[in-house]
């Protein structure tokens, strides 16, 4: 059945509806003269204006934000795996959640939203001079203005100050050098400027609130908190810490007694408890529900789950009240982090004494309440689903009372140490350039303190630039944090970014020169970087164990879920190290199954087919990206294991897939479709290359073979002459496929492929009338008129936006219930198509959908440093970098010393950045005349180099040669791929370019 079918008397039949008021498609024409009208109101022609399409070319002028705009701005400026810290549009820091905690903030609406970023620690600097302080915030200054070159914010103040101030703030930000990229340390680089015509004297001092321990239950007046001054040579600084937390579970007696079980809800139904609303259904659940992903940890075959009929319902289950004569209620949770909707709830007197709520995860954890001020009380278990959006739902097992907690482990795993938030927080004072050496110290308000500089002058038309370093050290993680086998304390951390600040320094802002020293747009760049940011939020965690560890979006759905982080490039390309960490430590350590070759999808023992495909391609990309063939060799056995577990799911040998394939949809598809099979393609190319590199030619035939065999079944089966459809019995499988509609992701496997430099999986004409036929039918320049047809489950584009579907179909042929979240448009989807098309050479189209996710994202509308999904900072945007990989037609193969790039845009005049397995640089190209030069510059560490590749029609003979001296080369070509062949292989160093000329 199509999306919406109207049968409109209409005498004229045509290719499309006329006179209808909305989009539409014939067909079919009746016998009475009637027409049958597909209703989208998704216009296949985009009616882009002129000067909106010049503007995805043209470089323009950096975005600098003032005014009301500021209000949004979050800026993380916290190192990788640090905790969450934003640089916020005024200046000031807001979020401030490096405590050990993180805050869900919900799906849809909820977080797509304009919202006030919380400041809850008082800090931030003043200027005194002539008899007056000023802030460095709007409140202090009129005029304010935010230039964000991620990862790098510059704020500048004017107003009735005789000093002008521009604050630069940072977090060292040095791709190939994870561990100083991850410092739990923000950098402030205070520039004063006298615009006048007399001297001005001023001091300029920090402040900061010590909030260590703020989460403690005791008195305010009653924390023990103090401030350490410390003054060094070259440094001034404060040290804020707290006494530790007192031990809120106290020793069991000696004499432990069984435990008294109120619930287990092994039952068929409730018994007495009492139940509201049709959230929990008829009895308790044995398991995990339909669609839901798979449940774990809970006691026995039963449990409450209200998933009942999905996240839509709510309800309320309350027990019959019993009396709290033993010291600990014990019982599991899972489900949504929704605190006061997806809770279970101790009520006295009807009053709530006790609550805790899931963390968005459907594995149950242990909780214990401490009942030692309740002994004697009678009361009542209340277990509430109020929310009905994502993780809308609530799981619940096994309540007792007892003498002892049943698991410290799952204590801290869902509570974090009961010092989680003790530790130290250091602000300093770098005596350094034009900084004075001392400092002053003051408390003026409670616990918060300052330090200043000395009183200096500045001249007319002179400046004088200070430098900050806000450090903190919160080492009490659940699972403990990287930067503590670093550092002792925050003072360390302070010491350490003082003692190496130049090269920090330079190195951050060398990176930051380099990505936007291009002949790519402004907005362009901005967007791409913007979301690397997210590896500085909750989102991402480096445990105290060495292993990097991931949400999918802050604190929510976890296990650095294998088909969620399929989409991201951004980590991989700019810090390998940590995606090494990943699969060595998860998908070939902690999450695999050694006797099956199964990659647990969330590091555990669930399949999720996108998930196991993409896990091989990531093996591939992590060896490219590598000095040598060390990770491959090492990590082969257990890639070929994971390959082998696809290859029997494949069944028949034919090169598809068509069993059950769950996957990133959060539901299973069934039958042949291209979303999976392409991965699987993919994976297959992946692990031929692979196998022929470590010297297994057998298992490289093979794969091989089922890689033609799928690709040419594939053609056959699901071509339709537009697009890729998915062959499915609906009878069997009537709820969550797509069936004939065109899926957006639907290519997903081929734009990995170039990604990784692995070539066709499909006929190239086929595959570039597939992405046409996306953008004609998925990319709505206004979401509006299709989503008030076909409302999203959680809307992440709203009426008067532009935004790519998931999935439409203009053929007709949409379930009742279709593939999930298929009306919604996420971010991370449109970086992946994008960067497919225009590695297909739809340049216009790919950048299009970026400009819309950039215009969704501006400040007036939201924070543009957070692109959000199921939660913030969701992990799939990071996709954007294989837009930026594709613009450059970026390929590199670290072990064997190839580097090849064919710009998409504007081939004839181009640069950009790139980085390489040990260096980082410019790649650059300039062809007019005949004439074609290409240069290679170095920016930082070095780079080994045998083969450069390039897209050029120039003949003749080419000349290559290295700070100006010649190095020998020859050439050979196949079509319009020229390739340079350096023998020596050549290695350069930093400040090195080579230059090629054709």
């Amino acid at each position: 059945m199509a999306e919406i079918t109207r049968r409109t008397m209409l005498k004229a039949a045509g290719s499309a509806a006329v006179g209808l008021g909305w989009a539409g498609r014939v067909l079919a024409v009746m016998e009475d003269g009637s027409i049958v009208v597909q209703q989208s109101r998704i216009p296949e022609q985009k009616n882009l204006s002129a000067a909106w399409r010049n503007s995805l070319v043209e470089r323009g002028t950096k975005e600098v934000w003032s005014g009301p705009d500021l209000e949004s701005i979050g800026m993380p400026v916290g190192g990788i795996a640090a905790g969450q810290l934003y640089l916020c549009g005024d200046g000031t820091l807001g979020w401030w959640e490096i405590f050990n905690h993180h805050t869900f903030f919900g799906y849809g609406l909820t977080s797509y939203a304009k919202r006030a970023i919380p400041k809850p620690v008082k800090f931030g600097f003043r200027i005194e001079c002539a008899g007056r302080s000023w802030s460095l915030d709007k409140d202090g200054f009129s005029n304010v203005a935010f230039r964000g070159e991620h990862p790098i914010g510059t704020v500048t103040y004017q107003g009735d100050c005789p000093l002008e101030a521009t604050v630069t703030a940072y977090s060292p930000f040095i791709p190939l050098n994870a561990k100083d990229s991850a410092l739990p340390a923000t950098v402030f680089e205070i520039e004063l400027a006298n615009r006048g015509a007399s001297p001005v004297q001023a001091t300029l001092g920090g402040f900061l609130e010590n909030a260590v321990a703020a989460s403690a239950k005791e008195d305010p007046g009653q924390r023990k908190r103090s401030t350490t001054r410390v003054e060094e040579p070259g440094l001034a600084m404060m040290v804020h810490r707290a006494d530790p937390a007192k031990q809120t579970l106290g020793e069991p007696p000696a004499a432990v007694r069984k435990p008294v079980l109120i619930a287990d809800f092994e039952g068929p139904d409730y018994g007495d408890w009492t139940v509201e609303g049709d959230a929990f259904g008829k009895g308790p659940a044995r398991g995990t529900l339909a669609d839901q992903n798979p449940v774990t940890g809970f006691v026995g075959s039963g449990l409450v789950n209200s998933f009942y009929k999905g996240d839509g319902t709510t309800g309320r289950l309350l027990s019959p009240e019993f009396v709290l004569d033993r010291r600990f209620l014990n019982f599991k949770i899972g489900g949504g982090n929704f605190p006061g909707e997806t809770c279970v709830n101790l009520l006295v007197d009807g009053k709530l004494v006790r609550t805790a709520a899931g963390r968005n995860s459907e594995k149950l954890l242990w909780e214990t309440w401490d009942l030692g001020d309740l002994e004697g009380k009678r009361a009542r278990i209340e277990i509430v689903d109020k929310a009905t959006g994502g993780w809308g739902h609530i799981n619940a097992d096994h309540f007792e009372l007892a003498d002892s907690i049943q698991s410290l482990e799952d204590l801290k795993v869902r509570n974090g140490d009961a010092n989680r938030d003790h530790g130290t927080l250091a602000l300093a004072l770098l005596a350094t350039g034009t900084a004075p050496s001392a400092s002053s110290y003051g408390f003026e308000e409670p616990y918060i303190g300052e330090v200043a500089t000395e009183s200096f002058t500045v001249a007319p038309g002179a400046s004088k630039t200070f430098r900050f370093v806000l450090a903190w050290h919160f080492p009490n993680h659940p699972n403990g944090r990287q930067y503590a086998n670093w550092f002792e304390d925050a003072a360390a951390v302070a010491r350490y970014v003082d003692h190496q600040f130049d090269r920090l320094s330079a190195d951050t802002k060398r990176w930051r020169d380099t990505y936007y020293d291009s002949t790519l747009p402004y907005w362009l760049l901005d967007r791409l970087h913007s979301t690397l940011g997210n590896l500085a939020t909750g989102t991402t965690e480096w445990w105290g164990n060495g292993r990097f560890w991931a949400w999918e979006g802050v604190v929510c759905c976890s296990g650095t879920c294998t088909h969620v982080w399929n989409y991201e490039h951004g980590l991989a390309r700019l810090f390998p190290e940590i995606e090494r960490n990943i699969r060595t430590r998860q998908d070939f350590g902690a999450g695999f199954d050694e006797a099956t070759g199964l990659v647990g999808f969330r590091s555990d023992k669930a399949y999720a087919a996108d998930g196991q495909c993409g896990t091989i391609l990531k093996a591939y990309r992590e060896h490219l990206t590598g000095a040598d063939s060390g990770f491959l060799r090492e990590n082969y056995p257990r890639i070929k294991k994971a390959l082998e577990f696809l290859i029997k799911h494949d069944g028949n040998d034919d090169g598809v897939l068509e069993d059950s394939q769950p996957n990133t949809y959060d539901i299973d598809f069934y039958g042949p479709n291209t979303f999976v099979g392409s991965l699987y393609l993919g994976a297959l190319r992946a692990g031929e290359e692979m196998a022929r590199e470590v010297g297994d030619p057998t298992f490289a035939a093979k794969c091989r073979t089922l890689f033609e065999k799928g690709s040419a079944e594939t053609v056959k089966r699901l071509w339709n002459g537009e697009y890729f459809a998915q062959v499915v019995d609906e009878k069997q499988h009537a709820k969550y496929q797509y069936g004939p509609g065109c899926l957006s992701d639907h290519l997903f496997g081929q734009g990995w492929a170039h990604q990784v430099g692995l070539g066709a999986l499909y006929p190239p004409e086929m595959v570039k009338k597939a992405l046409q036929s996306v953008w004609k039918y998925n990319w709505a320049p206004d979401v509006g008129p299709y989503n008030s047809l076909w409302k999203p489950e959680r809307p992440y584009a709203v009426p008067g936006e532009a935004g790519l579907f998931i999935c439409t179909w203009p053929k007709g042929g949409r379930q009742g219930e279709p593939v999930r979240y298929r009306d919604e448009v996420w971010t991370g989807i449109e970086y992946q198509v994008a960067g497919h098309m225009i590695w297909e050479g739809m340049v216009e189209e790919g950048l299009a959908i970026c400009k819309a996710v950039h215009e969704r994202y501006h400040p007036a509308k939201r924070n543009p440093y957070n692109e959000v999904e199921c939660s913030d900072h969701y992990a799939r945007a990071l996709a954007s970098w294989g837009v930026f990989t594709a613009l450059a037609g970026f390929e590199y193969h670290g072990p064997r010393g190839v580097l090849g790039f064919a710009p998409r845009v504007s081939p004839e005049k181009f640069r950009c950045a790139f980085t390489g397995a040990e260096g980082w640089g410019s790649l650059e190209q300039r062809i007019e005349g005949g004439r074609h030069t290409a240069r290679v510059e170095l920016t930082w560490g070095r780079l080994g180099l045998s083969e450069l590749q390039l897209q050029s029609k120039a003949q003749g003979e080419a000349k290559a040669s290295v700070g100006g001296k010649a190095v020998p080369c020859t050439t050979t070509r196949d079509g319009e791929r020229l390739v340079v062949h350096f023998a020596p292989a050549l290695a350069l160093v930093e400040g090195q370019t080579l230059e090629v000329t054709l």
